[in-house]
């Protein structure tokens, strides 16, 4: 059974100083980087659904995860009906600290991850990666450590 995630983007941002630093079109890019690349969700189907409208800085995602947003309502309501409209709502897994939306949507059948639990998973990845066919050199050791230092201070 494949879940899909819908991450309250916003929620997620404001929650940890990491990902709040910079320029809003930064932070969305930071966030959806860390799921793409920590895979936090797994191999899961996931949307991010961030407030309001993208703004003139927003220039689209390209990666696997979806990216909505609320337009003229709250990310609140969208993940409400998405999961509402979910034939199985019980493979949603909403991720969000915002308590009035864990509640609506424990009642209405789908799973709930607060943020730190979320960003623990990212830091911790339990997916299986791809075996290294030999333990990387000095450079690429340094390259991935260098790596993992702008994901996390960008």
């Amino acid at each position: 059974m494949s879940l899909h995630y819908l991450i309250d983007g916003y929620n997620v941002i404001r929650s940890t100083e990491q990902m709040e630093t910079g320029k809003l079109q930064e932070q969305r890019e930071r966030l959806l980087r860390f799921i793409e690349e920590r895979a936090p969700c797994g191999r899961n189907r996931v949307t991010v659904v961030f407030d309001g409208k993208p703004g003139r800085d927003w220039n689209g995602w390209r990666g696997a995860t979806g990216v909505i947003f609320s337009e003229d309502r709250d990310a609140d309501t969208e993940i409400k009906e998405r999961v509402d409209g979910m034939g199985n709502p019980s493979q949603a897994v909403v991720v969000t600290n915002d308590r009035a939306i864990q509640k609506w949507v424990k009642g209405a059948g789908a799973r709930v991850v607060e943020v730190a639990e979320f960003l623990r998973a990212g830091a911790n990845p339990t997916t299986p990666r791809a075996p290294l066919s030999e333990k990387p050199g000095a450079d690429e050791q340094k390259r991935i450590t260098d790596d993992l230092r702008r994901i996390w201070k960008d």
